[in-house]
């Protein structure tokens, strides 16, 4: 399987201590670089030496908020593998035929994309946005595979909308500063984990917090409670979706991306019955499908799509009613 194709491929390899050895020697007899090779933890190592993609070897161990961190903070492509090392030549080619075209479509994206320079902060005068009771908000509701899909929807999204982004998305709290960090440098929207009492304004986008619960008012208020959000996934999509409907009625949306579980499928409900929109990330664009899948058995779904088919339907919204985008 060794050739010279192969041997250009740079791979950064985090493993457990049982099998880092092991993947580490198959590659290597494979011709593939390894230019970082570190124990499977997190927070992940800052440098990673020019490292292509990402191989993961997962273990049981691995939680589901261990691992939606991880995809959520690697900047290059990740493979994740089950099982440990196997012992055909199959499974070699197979990985191998994953490795390099991963690395070949985050070469292409990184040249596609080019360098992006983040604008000053921009104030959209109130005669456009209108006043606090006229705001329009879009809730993000993702899991497992959000960070990704929001990062490709923001990248597509242009920055001069006429509305605001809540983001519910479950993470742990150590990390939900490094994802608003994250998200806040992929595009021009200006992207913070909201604290303290915020106003929705047009062209930011809010992280909402994984240790408070948010209330919301009709003027466009957003406040950080002292009580903790009840459900087991923080935040709580459905707590955050029923809150927009009730606050915003037919001046708020829902955007179901990738993740595991079913929550925010009554909130979509809600938002529904308040006259509100109801989209969902398409399933083959999904790292897990669950989350819009729950979505799409609850609600009508007005439109599905790629996060950047998603972004590119919001922005003809806005552009083509731009008093509603409903």
């Amino acid at each position: 399987m060794n050739s010279a194709r192969q041997s250009a491929l740079r791979v950064a390899l985090l493993a457990d201590a049982r099998q880092r050895s092991g993947f580490r020697a198959f590659l290597e007899r494979e011709g593939v670089q390894v230019v970082m090779d570190a124990q499977l933890d997190l927070p992940l190592p800052r440098s990673w030496n020019g490292a292509e993609v990402l191989l993961v070897a997962m273990n049981d161990k691995l939680g589901e908020v261990q691992l939606e961190n991880l995809l959520g903070q690697s900047p290059v492509p990740v493979v994740l593998n089950l099982g440990g090392v196997g012992r055909t030549e199959i499974w070699g080619r197979e990985l191998l035929v994953k490795l390099e075209a991963l690395a070949r479509a985050g070469s292409h994206e990184s040249r596609e994309l080019g360098p992006r320079l983040k604008p000053d902060l921009r104030v959209i005068p109130r005669s456009q946005a209108g006043d606090g009771a006229a705001m329009r908000v879009v809730v993000l509701g993702a899991s497992l595979g959000g960070p990704k899909a929001v990062t490709r929807f923001l990248r597509e999204l242009p920055e001069d909308l006429p509305l605001a982004l809540l983001l519910a998305q479950h993470i742990s709290e150590p990390f939900q500063d490094l994802l608003a960090e994250q998200l806040d440098r992929c595009s021009a929207w200006r992207v913070a984990v909201l604290s303290g009492q915020r106003e929705l304004e047009p062209g930011h986008a809010w992280l909402l917090p994984a240790q408070s619960r948010v209330a919301m008012d009709p003027r466009g208020l957003l406040r950080c409670c002292a009580e903790p959000w009840r459900s087991v996934q923080k935040p709580d999509i459905n707590l955050v979706l029923s809150d927009a409907a009730n606050n915003f009625g037919a001046r708020c949306g829902a955007i179901m991306f990738s993740g595991l579980g079913g929550d925010g499928a009554q909130g979509c409900q809600m938002i529904a019955r308040h006259g509100g929109f109801v989209w969902a990330q398409s399933s083959e664009s999904c790292t897990m499908a669950s989350l819009p899948a729950a979505a799409r058995r609850s609600a009508k779904i007005e439109f599905s799509g790629t996060p950047e088919e998603l972004a590119r339907e919001l922005a003809s919204r806005c552009q083509l009613h731009p008093t509603s985008i409903n």
